[in-house]
């Protein structure tokens, strides 16, 4: 009977004892969370009156109060990335990484972007060992093996790009078309050392990868072409054509010069009159035009007249100024000299490619876009002063 006296008398006492505790706790909750809230709005201020530094401190301060703001201080130290303040990211990530109450996952996440920043300071020795020691915590881990086939490009590693893209869990097309010219990029290298056999076994190995690339038919056609070879490197360049009419631009010197060594001036005529008719670029007419004029310079111009009339460009204007001033067919008393002068010079320093990606442009063929970094996205400029 004691016992249940005393159950009944404690248990009102408990009961107000634990109302006080709970009542003392989100007390001092919501404190924290009034100083949490106070410092997060100081230093967002900061950030809005462009003090990064004053902002920094007090975010570093606020991480050392509150675990769960680990998330947060990730999100600016990207937004510092973002603004292009390396070293400011990089010390928001590395404070994040030396805190020991983080979880597994937080952790990995602070290392990945802290080997993000890396890569945009261009330290990419930095980055490449965190993201290999992601991987080795965790050999599944996309990102940061994504990250180091980066890298590997970057610094033109193909062999080590080839590798990281087989670890990759990704057999899709795109990832084929990669990997292939990545055995592209080797096969020019050993072109460039003088080693055929490496030339035609990476060759291979990006055909079998993406059997649809034109890009190792004009390796092989270059390799045909530096042995003299003529046909077998003029089957290889229009093989190239056949796969993608713009590299037309690419192997169009190549393709001519082939058909002459091998005296086929007729089956060339015949192929620039079918690129002419089923493609959309210039170029083909206008060395037609000039094949024609060899033999008869009226029957070129006639044929520049006609085409122009239905597709004008300026380089193709050029090209009809061009033959009327070198087989005097008149047009002097409307100046052909400054006419072709002025055509010239709009053609000059126009970009003949641009990326579909990011839009970068220049007179050089790129396979790998020097500003977006993706591959085959160039093509040939299209347009008045264009193809």
């Amino acid at each position: 009977m004691l016992e249940l006296f005393l159950l009944f008398t404690l248990l009102p006492v408990a009961a107000a004892s634990g109302w006080w505790a709970a009542r003392h706790r989100e007390s001092g909750r919501r404190k924290r969370d009034s100083v949490l809230s106070s410092n997060y709005f100081r230093g967002l201020n900061y950030l809005l009156n462009e003090q990064p530094d004053k902002a920094i401190e007090v975010f570093l301060e606020i991480a050392e109060i509150n675990q769960d703001t680990v998330e947060t201080h990730l999100a600016l130290g990207n937004l510092f990335r973002r603004r292009g303040e390396m070293d400011k990211a990089i010390r928001f990530h590395k404070h994040i990484i030396s805190r020991p109450n983080l979880t597994d996952e937080q952790r990995s996440q602070a290392l990945l972007e802290l080997g993000e920043d890396y890569m945009r300071a261009g330290l990419l020795d930095r980055a490449e060992k965190l993201f290999a020691q992601l991987l080795e915590h965790n050999p599944r881990a996309q990102q940061p093996a994504r990250q180091l086939l980066g890298i590997y490009q970057q610094e033109k590693d193909w062999a080590r790009a080839i590798e990281r893209s087989r670890h990759l869990a990704d057999d899709s097309p795109r990832t084929q078309q990669l990997v292939a010219q990545f055995y592209c990029e080797l096969a020019q290298q050993a072109l460039d050392g003088g080693d055929p056999e490496s030339v035609r076994k990476h060759l291979r190995q990006a055909r079998s990868c993406d059997p649809r690339n034109p890009r190792p038919r004009l390796l092989e056609g270059e390799l045909w072409w530096r042995e003299r070879r003529w046909q077998d490197a003029l089957d290889c360049y229009l093989e190239a054509c056949r796969l993608d009419r713009d590299c037309v631009v690419q192997a169009l010197d190549r393709i001519v010069a082939c058909h002459r060594q091998l005296d086929q001036i007729g089956s060339l005529e015949a192929w620039l009159v079918a690129e002419v008719e089923e493609g959309k670029l210039t170029t083909p007419a206008l060395v037609l035009a000039e094949l024609r004029a060899e033999r008869d310079p009226r029957l070129a111009v006639d044929f520049l007249l006609d085409y122009l009339s239905r597709r004008p460009t300026v380089r193709g204007l050029e090209c009809l100024m061009h033959l009327l001033h070198d087989h005097d067919f008149g047009l002097e008393q409307i100046g052909p000299e400054l006419i072709r002068d002025l055509m010239l010079r709009l053609i000059e320093g126009q970009p003949v490619y641009r990326c579909n990606h990011c839009g970068f442009s220049g007179s050089a063929y790129h396979w790998l876009c020097p500003s977006c970094r993706r591959w085959n996205t160039t093509r040939v400029i299209s347009g008045v002063l264009g193809e």
